[in-house]
């Protein structure tokens, strides 16, 4: 209106021949910066002004969210072909190998590995083995010699032996017999000679010589009982002493000699093991396929931390128990996917999967997972912080073309909701673990909503509660803030640590400062601490006035003595040292002892325990 009311005058002027253009030029400079000034402060109230946001509508339908990861084509079944060959010097070497790749059944050949080593020791245990064998024989001949030098004795050379003495008694009471027949005859002769030399028939000599020969009867009778005696002695020793003796060492010659022949068989036996070991390491050292097990030759590998990958070829080392060859079962096969331990709390058994192998121009497979695995993978020093977790997902109908080792992308469906709403995950805007949204009510009307979102995925959310289908939502609501209603951040509250362990932390400090922080000298910040002279790591610290003091401030549990928990640092560095009897408890006198130690280093080398320049 203003302007016509202009115009009609600059008419009338106009009329009246009273042109002025630059009346006209300010007029419409006014008029501009009216209409400026007016958009301006509109726009500054933030009332009434117009907006034009992307717009997305609330629709219903279906939500999938997926886990996305790469893992490697293996079976489930895997027949493990091991190095059994067990080397001496640790390891051996491969000659020759099966092609990777080739089918193999039970009895095909695998893999040949150097015997050479062995078949030197099989020469030189047939030699061992001759060897022992021989000593058995010796030992049967020698505890067989034993036993008949035994049976000889009881049987032949003691019986003998006590016949030879039978005879001797034998003929000791024989002699005896004779003596005293000599004897009556001497005593008769000489008592008729007696009587004729009284009468003066024979000389006197005579009758001498028969007193001569009485005394011979005499000694002839004694000597034949001391021969008997003699023979019966040593009939006695031979029974009672010398056989037993004889049969005592005679049986431990027995026993000697089967000890023996108990150690040379077991010699023998032992050489025969390690024969049978060789002869077995031998035939080890080529690998066949076990009977009953059929598969695809794969090749073992292995990978260390250095980065040095081992790899079943000809000339390559193996040790004992080393897995050479695998032999999947193509029915049975598997993706073991590494999944970010961002993702893996998502993935659970049962859920259904994708397959993508590269190798198979990115053919389809479907699957399930079937494991997951509750701790990380082993990573190398140079992989990235991130820690992985395997899962292992089952492939539904493999095809025969599916190799192991195959790279493949995995595709988990992590959720899975038919009939939710849903909106693109840019018009949530999230405020401390609560999620909202802009809505659009009118015609610049605008109503902020608080929303509960029940997925997500790289592009959508299904939202449980908060809008309706229909409904228009701001993308990216964050850039239009002023119109929304947000609540106000809650600010961060102080942590409280709970009394029991606040009173545990103050029985461990050995500081006095307040609220637990050491004064200057405690902290070899102080004058104290710079004195010394050297590297200084705390001041003195206040010690107690004797040993009773340090367990009344320190004793938690009232048994009148500490332990190393209960005395805390500084004394835990020596506790062992002033714990004089050991029994793992600091007693009355041990602490006082030590208080006064520490107080005579104060007082020599101006420092305190731990302090600078002290001990």
């Amino acid at each position: 209106m203003t302007l016509s009311i202009n115009q009609n005058r600059l008419s009338q002027r106009n009329q009246n021949g009273l042109v002025a253009p630059f009346v006209i030029a300010a007029i419409v400079a006014v008029v501009l910066l009216s209409l400026a000034g007016y958009f301006y402060f509109s726009g500054s109230s933030g009332e009434g002004e117009t907006i034009a946001p992307i717009m997305a509508k609330v629709t219903r339908g279906e939500f999938v969210s997926q886990v996305l990861d790469q893992g490697e084509v293996q079976s489930s079944e895997n027949v493990e072909i091991r190095c059994e060959v067990r080397a001496r010097n640790g390891s051996l070497s491969v000659l020759s190998v099966a092609p990777e790749g080739s089918l193999a059944k039970g009895g095909d050949f695998l893999v040949q590995l150097d015997s050479t080593s062995f078949e030197k020791e099989l020469e030189q245990q047939n030699i061992d083995v001759v060897n022992s064998e021989t000593g058995v024989i010796q030992a049967e001949s020698n505890l067989a010699s034993a036993r008949a030098t035994k049976e000889e004795f009881i049987e032949g050379t003691f019986k003998q032996e006590v016949k030879k003495i039978l005879n001797e008694i034998y003929d000791a009471e024989s002699q005896i017999e004779r003596a005293k027949q000599e004897l009556l005859t001497a005593k008769a002769q000489l008592a008729h000679s007696k009587k004729l030399q009284s009468k003066g028939y024979i000389t006197k000599q005579t009758l001498d010589a028969e007193k001569f020969s009485l005394k011979n009867a005499e000694i002839g009778v004694q000597k034949g009982e001391l021969a008997l005696e003699l023979a019966t002695e040593k009939k006695r020793v031979l029974e009672d002493i010398s056989f037993k003796k004889e049969t005592i060492q005679l049986d431990a010659d027995i026993k000697a000699s089967m000890v023996k022949l108990s150690s040379e068989r077991k010699s023998l036996e032992v050489e025969k093991e390690k024969l049978a070991e060789i002869k077995q390491m031998i035939e080890k050292c080529t690998i066949r396929v076990p009977e009953g097990v059929s598969g695809q030759v794969v090749y073992a590998k292995e990978s260390s931390r250095g980065g040095n990958d081992w790899i079943l070829e000809e000339g390559t080392a193996v040790r004992q128990n080393q897995v050479l060859v695998r032999l999947p079962n193509p029915e049975r096969m598997e993706v073991k996917a590494l999944i970010n331990e961002q993702s893996i709390t998502q993935i659970d058994v049962g859920m259904p999967a994708i397959i993508k192998v590269d190798a198979l121009n990115n053919t389809t497979l479907k699957g399930v997972v079937t494991k997951v695995n509750q701790y990380a993978e082993s990573s190398g020093w140079m992989s990235s912080s991130i820690r992985k977790y395997a899962a292992y997902v089952k492939i539904l109908d493999p095809p025969i073309t599916l190799k192991p080792g195959m790279n493949a992308s995995v595709t988990i469906q992590v959720q899975y909701e038919p009939d939710v709403l849903l909106a693109p995950i840019q018009t949530i805007y999230a405020v401390q673990e609560k999620q909202f949204c802009l809505i659009r009510k009118g015609e610049d009307q605008w109503e902020t909503k608080e929303v509960v979102v029940g997925g997500d995925n790289s592009q959508m959310v299904f939202i449980k509660e908060g809008i309706e289908e229909g409904e228009e939502l701001v993308m990216n609501p964050g850039a239009y803030k002023e119109y929304m209603d947000l609540p106000e951040i809650v600010r961060d509250t102080k942590i409280e640590i709970p009394d029991k362990e606040k009173a545990a932390l103050a029985r461990n400090q050995t500081n006095t400062g307040k609220d637990g922080e050491g004064s200057k000298t405690e902290r070899g910040g102080g004058k104290e601490g710079k004195k010394g002279g050297g590297k200084s790591r705390g001041g003195p610290m206040d010690l107690p006035a004797n040993g009773a003091a340090l367990i009344a401030s320190k004793d938690s549990d009232g048994d009148g003595k500490l332990t190393k928990e209960e005395v805390g640092v500084p004394y835990t560095y020596f506790f062992d040292r002033i714990d004089t009897d050991a029994d793992g408890f600091l007693s009355e006198s041990e602490a006082d002892a030590s208080i006064k130690q520490i107080q005579q280093r104060r007082a020599q080398g101006g420092g305190g325990q731990r302090g600078g320049g002290g001990q």
